[in-house]
């Protein structure tokens, strides 16, 4: 925490009332900044949990799939697995985006799965089939992690604005507005004694 004050450029009353009010605003502006980050925590969790999920969904279907594959590589040969790789036309993703908390993530969605140029046998036909449940798992996979990513960037730079502003702004806040308070509570009191000596002095030249 600072125990540093804000130089000031003059040390007068209106100024320790503007302190005051910035105080008042800054907290403000931390109590924001913190419910939001909170907010954004809450989003970022959301999304990570569905990016494992995701990622547990494509691990399983690969471990289903590779051992299928290497099976219909030895008994159809490569050709057969380059026939169901090819396709009439590229797969199409549509592309949009959301606002999370004024976070503009990427939104995607597969519109349409390109179909094998030719007829399969059964199995390499299987093989084209988990492949497109793979695709789509990529992409909505893909989707995730770069909404991770930006969340995760939002609330890295929130969090240091907010550590900022509690450890170093409100304590020199705090620091100013309690030096200048005591500066002029002596100055008063300075006042104060000044005013009876005059007074006293005042006093005892009416008696002579």
């Amino acid at each position: 925490m600072s125990s540093e004050i804000i130089k000031l450029p003059r040390v007068t009353k209106i100024e320790l009332i503007r302190l005051r009010r910035r105080l008042a605003l800054t907290r403000r502006l931390h109590r924001i900044l913190r419910d939001r980050m909170t907010l954004l925590v809450q989003e970022f969790y959301i999304a990570l949990r569905k990016s494992l999920e995701l990622r547990q969904k494509l691990n399983a279907l690969l471990t289903e799939v590779y051992p299928q594959y290497y099976r219909t590589l030895r008994f159809y040969g490569g050709e057969s697995l380059f026939l169901a790789a090819s396709t009439t036309q590229p797969n199409k993703v549509m592309y949009g985006t959301r606002n999370v908390l004024g976070i503009v993530v990427p939104l995607l969605e597969l519109e349409e799965i390109s179909k094998p140029s030719v007829i399969l046998p059964l199995e390499v036909a299987d093989i084209q089939l988990k492949k497109e449940e793979i695709i789509k798992i990529l992409i909505e996979l893909g989707e995730y992690e770069k909404t991770l990513y930006l969340i995760g960037r939002e609330v890295s730079r929130l969090r240091r604005r907010v550590q900022m502003i509690e450890k170093i702004l409100i304590p020199r806040l705090l620091n100013t507005i309690r030096y200048l308070t005591m500066k002029f509570d002596e100055m008063e009191r300075e006042e104060k004694v000044r005013s009876i000596k005059i007074k006293a002095i005042l006093s005892a030249k009416g008696t002579i």
